[in-house]
């Protein structure tokens, strides 16, 4: 049998900190006197939502409130430069042949609401994630999922239709409800969420704010702060200005413009990490023209991306040359950054035929690094070479199902290869089974099942570069840039690190006053 121990790999990124103050101060005297550790921590985080049932969200923010309520049964364990899968829920894991996992679950855990953990809420769990009649984006991560079953009061055992590499890792992004909750409460349950996290919610007000509180009956090492509190706010001045304040103590997704700002306050100090999180235009396939591979690549061409972030970003990032970030396996760092050329992108909306009909553009506001200013330049630049464009740009929780709906023909969005697995990361647009764009290429199915199918990581290196290089050609998006996250602190923050993966997790912070 194979144990958890393989799991484990090493995971090519950057991390940076600088989060850290001393918790002494000195009197008149020069005599040290340790600062008192206030009850809570607030966090500005630029977007709501949407929702808190775990099985719904689908955004950073999200990610990291519910990182907090609830828990998965393997989660991403973060040490410098090593990424490695380690057991939450489930005690051990082990792979006992090429279609099923076993879970050992905790024994003593408690949802809460009271309810212990049991192999059937797992089940319930994945159940109601992969039910047909269940509408979640979650889907992509289980969807090799055949069925789960149970054994005893702590065995799961999930078989899978095909051999899986990834499952493990997928699971990271599942945490686990409470069936009863769920039952009880219905529609509630997406803002009164029961889970096993060490914080249990007091009180969610949609777009404006989440206040958690520390669940003394947490089975694990309990939180060391008392109260946890984001704060949303949309625009990055708003949240500088909080920090500013004190208001709150972590603002997420800083703009690139308040980084001297930052830097210039004595009371704060700044992190820029590089993330896995690619930044692309989505292109809906159901409009004729961007049907039309001429006229993606035209679309292509009009955008000056080294441009972008030297203008936009302060040169926080480097250009996208792949729709996977670097770090993941097979990322091609052979493929060149994607070229600007004006005239020849004016050259192929001419032979593409466009007639100069309107093509809607959306962007979000406040969910990723000055998302609604590259929104504004990169119509500006399609705008430029002839495309009739007509943008909108909204608050992330009125833009996110304004996508869903297919409202827009174009539209900016940042998507996270959590699992370094682009199986996983690509599902939602390359493949035509799932693609929500409407993209459909065989081949690019034909490899891509072939990859999700392959243990062998010299063979999956080898698919993932050839898929690669067919959707640099063929654009059914356009990659821009690799995301940097910007996150300001407050002096008087102790043991908080940035993540790569984008999470915002302070269950082992204090903040000293």
């Amino acid at each position: 049998m194979k144990k958890t121990s393989i799991f484990a790999w090493l995971l090519i990124a950057i991390l940076a900190l600088s989060a850290c103050s001393s918790t002494s101060t000195s009197d008149a005297k020069g005599k040290s006197s340790t600062s008192k550790a206030a009850d809570e921590i607030a966090i500005a985080t630029g977007s709501d939502p949407i929702s808190l049932d775990p099985r719904k969200t689908w955004s950073g923010p999200g990610y990291s409130m519910n990182a907090h309520i609830f828990e998965p049964l393997v989660f991403r364990q973060i040490d410098g430069e090593n990424v490695k899968i380690v057991g939450v829920l489930a005690e051990k894991f082990e792979n006992v042949d090429p279609l099923t996992w076993k879970f050992t679950l905790r024994k003593g855990v408690k949802f809460h609401n009271g309810q212990p953990l049991t192999p059937e809420a797992v089940k319930f769990t994945i159940d109601s994630i992969i039910d047909p009649n269940y509408n979640t984006p979650m889907k992509t991560w289980l969807r090799d999922v055949d069925k789960v079953t149970t054994e005893g009061d702590d065995v799961v055992i999930i078989k899978t239709k095909t051999p899986t590499g990834g499952l493990i890792s997928s699971l990271a992004q599942v945490p686990i409800v409470e069936p009863g909750a769920v039952k009880s409460l219905g529609d509630k349950y997406n803002t009164e969420p029961v889970g096993t996290g060490p914080y249990k919610i007091v009180k969610y007000t949609p777009n404006n704010e989440l206040l958690l509180t520390r669940f003394d009956d947490y089975w694990g090492e309990k939180a060391k702060t008392k109260n946890v509190r984001f704060r949303i706010m949309p625009e990055s001045s708003v949240r500088l200005a909080a920090l500013q304040r004190g208001d709150v103590q972590i603002a997420e997704t800083m703009s690139a413009d308040k980084l001297s700002t930052i830097k210039s306050d004595p009371n704060l100090s700044v992190s820029v990490t590089k993330t896995l999180r690619v930044d692309f235009l989505s292109l809906e396939f159901k409009n004729k023209w961007i049907a039309n591979q001429k006229f993606r690549h035209a679309l292509s061409l009009a955008i000056d991306r080294k441009g972008l972030i030297d203008n936009v970003l302060a040169g926080t990032t480097i250009p996208a040359s792949s729709v996977s970030p670097p770090g993941t396996i097979g990322f091609d760092k052979n493929l060149p950054v994607y070229p600007f050329d004006l005239d020849k992108a004016k050259q192929l909306l001419k032979e593409s035929g466009y007639d100069g009909s309107p093509i809607k553009m959306g962007a979000p506001i406040g969910r990723y690094a000055m998302d609604k200013q590259m929104g504004e330049a990169i119509a500006g630049m399609l705008k430029k070479a002839g495309v009739n464009i007509q943008l909108e740009t909204l608050e992330w929780s009125s833009y996110i199902p304004k996508t869903d709906t297919d409202a827009y023909d174009i539209w900016f969005i940042g998507a996270t290869d959590f699992t370094i697995n682009p199986s996983k990361h690509w599902d939602g647009y390359f493949n035509s089974a799932t693609s929500e764009i409407g993209y459909k290429n065989p081949e690019v199915d034909k490899l891509m099942a072939e990859a999700a199918q392959t243990i062998d990581q010299n063979k999956q290196v080898e698919l993932y570069t050839k898929i690669q290089e067919i959707l640099y050609q063929d654009l059914p998006t356009l990659p821009l840039y690799y995301e940097p996250q910007i996150i300001g602190v407050r002096k008087g923050i102790n043991s908080y690190k940035s993540r790569i993966d984008e999470y915002t997790i302070v269950r082992d912070a204090e903040y000293q006053k």
